[in-house]
């Protein structure tokens, strides 16, 4: 497969811009500070020979009329040394300009993305600043976009600085960005960057981090060579079968209160604990991450715009999820963890956080842990930017661990994706257990 030519980079600032404010973060935004950017892009299918100049202009002052409302994308962050061994972190909208990536590829099509069974690495070339860290977003750009062409299509590649935003706020920009490159500028939910705090936090918050020990774990070899024999391969999951196993996980667990999520993720769990033949008594974990805002009493507003999600953990015995009823009893056990997440219970895991505070890492999970991040409720395939609906949405190359995956609408209405991240043998195992296969429709 042929490599990718970059053709142009341009710094893109946000117009009439004159508010140059602080945004002081929350626990929530903090927990990612030695995470890596969060990546996401849209596929579109276009003719052959499109000539596509005039479109990718038109990206750009879209993008730039977008950002006018979104202003800590053409910001950076500020980290603060304090006397006491302390930092303190916040984003400085100071309008220092987000990237973009014009880039080619000379023969690769829609097809070579789509067709194979596994997610082909050229892929991970369609994003921009690929290595980076968040904590790194005081000299990077907390926003670059990198539109690839392809021999029949186009990719959007969006990486954002985690410490900006959760999923959530980032389709909220994207969709925006389609909209105003449609010709509609009437943006629908005007963000609020107001972050919560409890009224007698002390702002900015101070925390220990050193950047030093982040980097000495980022150099490690072994967790590289680890990494370099992960695969991705989707599995894409009718309406009509997720329905089927919603009821099959709720007859077992004699309950209708297990969601289509619950029992997708565990589905799939269910599928690569077989695979791996673990001892019935070991013990094995699935992280949820799962968001804040409608938990809260009273509710984040819709426009929030920020990070409002936690990872919870559900452990079980791999043998439970095995025996017959599993799924009921994996989903179920998935739901009350969920479900115990109330209002008092998330501002003492915030409070916690102040006295005791703890990241989100690369390989902070052990290789029997799963987690799965993101949302079937994003909009994800409501992005038109002028060639009609996409046709897939992968995740880009960071963040990807033994174990993690990706859950997404999927393009028909009422389905679902899941991009998983496991070793080739793991994978191959999933693909051939008929019991977890009888429910993809792939």
């Amino acid at each position: 497969m042929s490599s990718i030519k970059v053709l142009s980079t341009t710094t893109i600032y946000a117009p009439n811009h004159s508010n140059y404010h602080t945004i002081d973060l929350t626990p929530w935004d903090l927990q990612f500070l030695p995470f890596e950017v969060n990546q996401k892009g849209p596929l579109y299918h276009h003719p052959l020979k499109l000539d596509t100049s005039n479109q990718v202009e038109h990206l750009k002052q879209s993008l730039s009329s977008t950002l006018e409302f979104f202003p800590p994308f053409t910001g950076r962050l500020k980290i603060t040394e304090h006397e006491d061994n302390n930092i303190s972190c916040s984003i400085t909208c100071n309008n220092e300009g987000a990237l973009f990536v014009h880039a080619t590829t000379e023969n690769i099509s829609v097809d070579d993305i789509l067709g194979p069974t596994y997610l082909p690495r050229i892929l991970y070339s369609f994003f921009s600043l690929n290595g980076v860290k968040n904590y790194q977003g005081t000299s990077e750009p907390l926003l670059a976009v990198q539109v690839t062409e392809l021999v029949d299509g186009i990719f959007i590649g969006c990486t954002i600085n985690h410490m900006v935003c959760d999923g959530t706020s980032i389709w909220h920009f994207i969709n925006s960005w389609a909209k105003a490159s449609k010709g509609c500028f009437d943006i629908s939910k005007i963000p609020s960057f107001e972050r919560w705090f409890p009224i007698s936090i002390q702002r900015p918050i101070r925390f220990p981090f050193t950047i030093e020990s982040q980097n000495n774990h980022s150099n490690n070899d072994i967790h590289k060579k680890e990494k370099s024999n992960l695969l991705e391969r989707i599995f894409h999951f009718r309406k009509e079968n997720i329905a089927k196993l919603k009821l099959k996980a709720n007859l077992e667990a004699g309950t209708k209160n297990i969601s289509s999520l619950q029992t997708l993720l565990t589905h799939i769990w269910r599928s690569i604990i077989r695979s791996k033949n673990l001892d019935p008594q070991e013990e094995v974990n699935y992280v949820v991450v799962i968001g804040v805002r409608p938990r809260l009493i009273p509710p984040l507003k819709e426009n929030y715009f920020g990070n409002t999600m936690l990872v919870c953990v559900v452990t079980m015995k791999a043998g439970e999820l095995l025996d017959y009823g599993g799924l009921g009893k994996g989903s179920w056990e998935m739901n009350k963890m969920i479900s115990l997440h109330s209002d008092e219970k998330l501002k003492n895991h915030y409070e916690n956080w102040l006295n005791r505070p703890c990241f989100i890492s690369a390989g902070m999970f052990n290789s029997e842990t799963l987690i799965t991040g993101s949302s079937p409720r994003f909009d994800v395939y409501g992005n038109d930017f002028g060639w009609g609906k996409p046709v897939a949405v992968p995740i880009g190359g960071e963040n990807k661990e033994n174990g993690i995956s990706y859950v997404s609408a999927g393009v028909e209405d009422g389905s679902m994706d899941l991009q998983v991240c496991l070793p080739y043998e793991t994978l191959e195992a999933i693909g051939n257990d008929t019991e977890f296969m009888d429910f993809v429709s792939n």
